[in-house]
């Protein structure tokens, strides 16, 4: 009985965007109970952005700098 609320420049983008996170929730629904192995390191994450010149939500991530 909830709902989601979408947003994007078109029908389509928006559709595609909700059905993201339907998927992504399905995911996680499917792996919470599960242990977390071979997690990517915040540092590691910064190295892969700056690599592929992505931005990035600092205030995400646990860094010691």
């Amino acid at each position: 009985m909830h709902g989601i609320y979408g947003a994007g420049k078109s029908l389509d983008e928006t559709f595609g965007l909700i059905e993201t996170i339907e998927k992504a929730a399905q995911i996680y629904m499917l792996t919470a109970h599960l242990p977390r192995l071979n997690t990517i390191k915040d540092e590691d994450m910064v190295e892969l952005a700056e690599y592929f010149g992505m931005e990035y939500r600092k205030d995400f991530l646990n860094l010691s700098y």
